[in-house]
């Protein structure tokens, strides 16, 4: 809520801005406020004075005189009460006027600045924020500063919610051409420990030097932890070279941090998304880090146990599996170990497995004694000879597991939890039947390099004698589709009711056709499977059948046109190479067949897990415990618990900005191999994206999709309808009324600084900036996808 009162007003004067008595600090306004702070920290504030209790008929008596004692061109600002708050910024919604000079100048600038409090822009912004009664103005007027170049710098990253990063915009001279989006600036992106990780520069040459921009962000950053939370300030460097500052105020709305739940790794240890990327790409939900990857992480501790590596696990502990930034990675430092302890299996053994090819940064390390070896490679052998047990443990245990129904939220998170370690016993066993499959592609390798260093068509070849492997139960999942296009593709008016109509009235027609034993049989044995089938918030098919109903539609139409491929046979032709080669294919292909059957008894205890949580959404929802069931996927089982149990501090709140978060964290993308903390690696903006698409500076995370309005006049915008995605050239605060009507905002120039931006996250709507050319690539009514994560504008090419 902003924070309003009654009108009644006190003797109107001026107070010297470092003067103002501590009971009066709550009535002077925000922005008075955070100069008063910022003074007291001892930074260099331009000497000014704010104007309590006054109207725009009624100014102080004392007014000329405390203009004297400036003695020069000034600054007149507002600063309302509840403007520059945690709840919301005001953000250029009432008047500001720069470079004042003489006394009736700067009298008439302070009455029109009163007066804004009740102007169009501010009525309607104030509006928005359910703000009630009347708003009491005061207005700050500070000496002016001979700007040599100015800024905004943000303490923590405002789009992603980086609570590590400073964000440093710089244009030359006086900054209002950047916080009115009128100009693209210097961008810098410094970390809290002072390195400068990001440059890119609006024009060829920087307006400040690095050392420059250091300085305002160690500055920033002292304010930020003196005040207790992250800072959005204004400032400007004079022509001597010194560092004035003009403006402190609350960084509002933002999302949850990304790395908030980041692994704190070993600084030396190798790090990799392979693999584990590959079957959980992108960013995973709180929930899944705290079930399906632990005991992916678990999975593997047990494995290494019963080889005689590792100790016991004794809980949920991780070791193997890193989060960073939600997204999941593989200690191949750690999986090396295996590589110490047997013989045959060096380092860069571990390297193919897992990523493909060798990995430099892997080292051997220290071999474990010849004694040790002899038991480990006995004890891994035993369990490679053991697979067969390992299946039959894990059918035991998935056909064993019944997903819980209970009637209350916290009865169904206890009976969850009494379960909850079994996912991680299910991993072990599939990583035992999987190991086999894991050892043999590097053995097939050299095999086949005969000796010498391994040349791209080695690796080729390891991989066609790989190929082939027959009834392994991933192929059957392309293939087994089959006999419901044929079913499908036969009947007469398929064209109409399946093929061109929506994923629920095509499914409708599907169970009520005479392709429904196949597509039955087909769910029977494969409905458990998703995308991203490990994450929790995935729904599989069996309960969400759209993903394969759009492919089987994709079927049809292909069947139809005489394009549809058929399944053939792939591999090498077992005469055509040695009896020992052969031998050796033989057992990958039954290793490739373990592997893919466990995999699939995983995944269905997974998809059990999911039904046991999807019915504790839908109680704690019924509870109001929860607003929506979607929450339950971004509060972690243990926190789930302590809301179940109605424990102080689990925060819905948190779980939504959580969720907000997750699109920025889905933006991330890390370098394959790393050792210690990875850094996304990022695009920089106005690089070229995908054919047709516009890429320029996110500056509020979401996505919308909707049809495009070009405005290239704020005139032009008075034609904007409710959900469409405005275009324009700029947006000053006069555009801000139309925030409540778009469902994005893209524009040509601007940064993450301006009032355009800051606004539109405080209305939580997707935004990008400098996008450079967007009003005149698209037109209006073009359909269009605005990704405010990733920055990027482009048609929708999506039904």
């Amino acid at each position: 809520m902003i924070e309003t009162v009654p009108s009644e007003r006190g003797r109107p004067r001026c107070i010297p801005l470092d003067a103002i008595p501590a009971e009066m600090l709550s009535s002077v306004g925000g922005k008075a406020q955070g100069l008063v702070a910022l003074t007291e920290m001892g930074l260099r504030v331009p000497p000014g004075f704010v104007v309590v209790g006054a109207s725009a008929d009624d100014l102080p008596g004392d007014l000329d005189a405390a203009v004297a004692r400036i003695d020069g061109p000034v600054a007149v600002r507002s600063s309302a009460l509840g403007e520059d708050s945690k709840d919301a910024s005001f953000a250029g919604q009432f008047e500001t006027y720069l470079d004042v000079r003489g006394a009736s100048a700067i009298r008439a600038a302070i009455e029109r600045c009163i007066r804004s409090v009740d102007g169009e822009r501010a009525v309607a912004y104030r509006d928005s924020r359910h703000a009630a009664g009347g708003v009491v103005m005061n207005v700050v007027v500070q000496r002016m500063v001979d700007a040599r170049a100015a800024g905004v710098v943000f303490t923590v990253d405002p789009v992603s919610g980086q609570r590590d990063r400073i964000v440093v915009d710089v244009v030359a001279g006086l900054g209002e051409s950047l916080v009115s989006g009128a100009t693209t600036p210097d961008h810098y992106v410094v970390t809290h420990d002072g390195r400068l990780v990001r440059r890119e520069l609006a024009r060829d040459a920087a307006v400040l030097e690095d050392d420059a921009v250091l300085r305002v962000a160690s500055e920033a950053r002292d304010a930020a932890t003196r005040r207790g939370h992250p800072l959005d300030l204004e400032w400007a460097i004079d022509q001597e070279g010194r560092l004035h500052w003009l403006q402190a105020r609350p960084v509002t709305h933002l999302p949850a941090d990304p790395r908030e739940l980041d692994t704190v790794p070993r600084p030396d240890d190798v790090w990799t998304r392979a693999n584990i990327g590959e079957m959980m790409p992108g960013a995973v939900t709180p929930l899944t880090l705290s079930t399906s990857a632990l005991a992916i992480d678990v999975g593997i501790q047990r494995l290494y146990r019963r080889a005689g590596i590792r100790p016991e696990p004794t809980g949920f502990d991780s070791d193997f599996v890193a989060n960073f930034g939600n997204h999941l990675f593989l200690n191949l430092t750690r999986m090396t170990d295996l590589s110490r302890h047997i013989f045959g299996a060096p380092p860069e053994h571990m390297g193919l497995a897992v990523v493909g090819r060798p990995v430099p940064e892997l080292t051997a390390g220290v071999m474990a004694p010849f004694f040790k070896r002899v038991v480990t490679m006995t004890r891994y052998l035993l369990l490679l000879l053991d697979i067969p047990r390992a299946q039959a443990r894990l059918r035991a245990l998935v056909h064993g597991y019944v997903s819980a129904r209970e009637s209350t939220s916290l009865a169904q998170w206890k009976a969850i939890d009494a379960r909850f370690l079994d996912l991680g016993h299910a991993y072990a066993e599939h990583h035992q039947s999987s190991a086999s499959a894991g050892a043999m592609a590097p053995i097939l390798l050299d095999v086949v390099r005969g000796g010498r260093d391994a040349t791209d068509a080695d690796h080729a070849r390891v991989g066609e004698l790989l190929a082939g492997a027959q009834d392994v139960e991933s192929a059957d999942i392309a293939t087994g589709i089959a006999p419901v296009v044929e079913a499908l593709a036969g009947l007469p008016d398929v064209d109409e009711r399946f093929v061109g109509a929506d994923d629920r009235s095509a499914l409708a027609f599907l169970r009520a056709s005479t392709a429904k034993p196949a597509f039955d049989a087909y769910l029977r044995k494969h409905g458990h499977r998703a995308v991203r089938e490990a994450e929790l918030r995935q729904m599989e098919w069996r309960a969400d059948p759209s993903p394969i109903v759009r492919g089987l539609k994709a079927g049809v139409r292909a069947k139809r046109a005489g394009t549809l491929r058929s399944a053939s046979k792939v591999g090498v032709d077992p005469a055509t190479i040695g009896f020992v080669l052969r031998r050796i294919v033989k057992l990958a292909h039954a290793a490739v067949r373990s592997r893919e059957t466990t995999k699939s008894l995983v995944v269905e205890l997974t998809a059990r897990m999911k039904e046991a949580y999807r019915h504790l959404a839908s109680l704690l929802v019924a509870e109001g415990r929860l607003p929506e069931a979607d929450l339950v996927f971004f509060l972690t089982h243990s926190e789930l618990g302590a809301l179940c149990r109605g424990e102080a501090g689990v925060g819905v709140d948190h779980a939504i900005a959580r969720r907000r978060s997750l699109d920025v964290q889905a933006a991330f993308v890390f370098p394959e191999v790393f050792v210690g903390v990875p850094e996304p690696v990022e695009k920089a903006h106005g690089e070229a994206g995908e054919e047709g698409e516009a890429v320029g500076t996110p500056v509020s995370p979401g996505i919308a999709r909707g049809l495009a309005r070009v405005a290239r006049t704020i005139e032009e915008a008075a034609e904007v309808r409710p959900g469409e995605i405005l275009i324009s050239p700029i947006t000053d605060v006069g555009w801000t009324p139309y925030f409540q009507v778009i469902a994005g905002l893209a524009t040509d120039v601007g940064s993450a600084v301006s009032h355009g931006a800051v606004v539109a996250r405080e209305y939580g709507m997707p935004a990008v900036v400098n996008l450079r050319d967007a009003t005149t690539r698209f037109r209006t009514g073009d359909r269009v996808v605005l990704d405010g994560s990733r920055g990027t504008l482009r048609l929708d090419d999506e039904d």
